[in-house]
């Protein structure tokens, strides 16, 4: 396998835009992905696209139906849907057909354009669809099953509403000194305790927003890499997992759990940072920073954790120190994450990659995490899969 670089990244800012398609998001990241890699559009020979599910025949041909804006040049053009791991899912497809050989490049773009309210089933109603049960007719929100996690988390590890509270306020810290975030407020811990019980013990402004973006990236080999830059990003590591049996976690769109022994809760990210750390030859204590799947407070605690940062339940009091916040021990979210920018679920991986690849340059400005050369990001998709990715100097 050849050692494969990020040459190009491209956003569409996150928020709502009713007066646009998925296409004219895409559209917006990958032309700023080309812009910053000095390249034309006819120069991709290749591109990985994330499916867009809520967008009907249009949103299942993601990568065809952007290719007819930007101009079709018949390079073959892969549509990836993996949930909320989609996005990073579509960096390792895009990573995996340069460093095979394949092709010399590649491009990777995701998009969303989020539904309104909590996110619901797709498709007809379907009685045998545990995703349908657990939502029309049982009533269980995304919120919801985090918030159970939460509960459990409080139990066994003495976890507080408190501690909830300080991952929006750190996060809050991080996303006001970044431009390009939806939300750019510093909270305090009692304003977050002041807003409105969404699932107990889950607050409003613990819980991200559901949004609208885009997000795009260039890989290529590495020697073609140094055609273009003199400080090319190379991609050390993307992984991707399922869930173990006996997982205690309860997954997005299931009803229960069946729990083993000495199954790690979100066995899935578990795995996959671990397969991530061994493709990169490195262990967590050698990253610099890391992006996150902050989908709640809870997500906030429980990945510092179970991406190895720290021992089960030491989370909260590297909160309580302020360790998580940039310049101390590991800078978690110094883009804001889902927290500052809300969800847009095929698009939040790639979110993350823009990230990871603006520190690695040293150009995020305010947000800057000194020194920074190694850098992760990790997303979590329904159902249990979760993909992870790690980038160097």
């Amino acid at each position: 396998m050849r050692d494969v670089a990020v040459i190009g990244i491209g956003m569409h800012p996150w928020g709502r835009f009713p007066d646009k398609t998925f296409v004219d998001l895409g559209v917006h990241a990958v032309r700023e992905a080309l812009d910053d890699a000095g390249l034309k559009w006819t120069d991709i020979p290749a591109a990985v696209a994330g499916l867009y599910a809520w967008g009907s025949t249009t949103g299942l041909s993601a990568g065809t139906s952007l290719a007819a804006r930007l101009g079709e040049t018949g390079i073959p053009f892969t549509n990836v849907f993996n949930m909320s791991a989609t996005a990073t899912s579509v960096f390792r497809s895009a990573y995996q057909v340069v460093a095979s050989g394949e092709e010399d490049m590649c491009l990777a773009v995701g998009f969303d354009v989020s539904p309104e309210g909590f996110f619901g089933p797709i498709g007809k109603p379907d009685p045998t669809d545990t995703d349908y049960l657990r939502f029309k007719m049982v009533g269980v929100t995304n919120p919801g099953y985090w918030a159970m996690e939460a509960r459990k988390r409080m139990e066994l590890h003495g976890t507080t509403e408190r501690h909830l509270a300080l991952a929006k306020v750190a996060a809050s810290q991080h996303g006001s000194l970044n431009p390009r975030a939806l939300y750019r407020k510093v909270f305090t811990e009692e304003e977050v305790l002041a807003s409105p019980l969404v699932a107990d013990p889950l607050r409003l402004y613990e819980i991200c927003a559901t949004r609208d973006g885009a997000a795009a990236a260039i890989v290529c080999s590495m020697d073609v890499a140094r055609r273009y830059t003199s400080t090319p990003i190379r991609v050390a590591a993307v992984a991707l997992a399922s869930a173990l049996h006996g997982d205690p976690t309860l997954k997005l769109g299931t009803l229960c759990a069946s729990v083993g022994e000495d199954v790690p809760l979100l066995s899935d990210s578990y795995t996959s940072a671990r397969r991530a750390y061994e493709m990169a030859g490195i262990g967590p204590e050698d990253l610099d920073f890391v992006e996150v799947p902050d989908n709640s407070s809870w997500h906030y605690l429980q990945y510092i954790e179970t991406m190895g940062l720290c021992e089960p339940g030491e989370a909260d009091h590297m909160l309580e120190k302020g360790e998580t916040l940039i310049g101390a021990r590991m800078p978690v979210c110094p883009s804001g994450g889902a927290s500052s920018f809300g969800e847009a679920v095929s698009a939040q991986g790639l979110l993350q990659i823009y990230e990871l690849v603006t520190q690695l340059r040293g150009a995020a400005g305010a947000r800057q995490v000194e020194g920074a050369r190694v850098g992760m990001s990790q997303t979590y998709g329904q159902l249990g899969n979760a993909s992870a990715a790690i980038l160097t100097v």
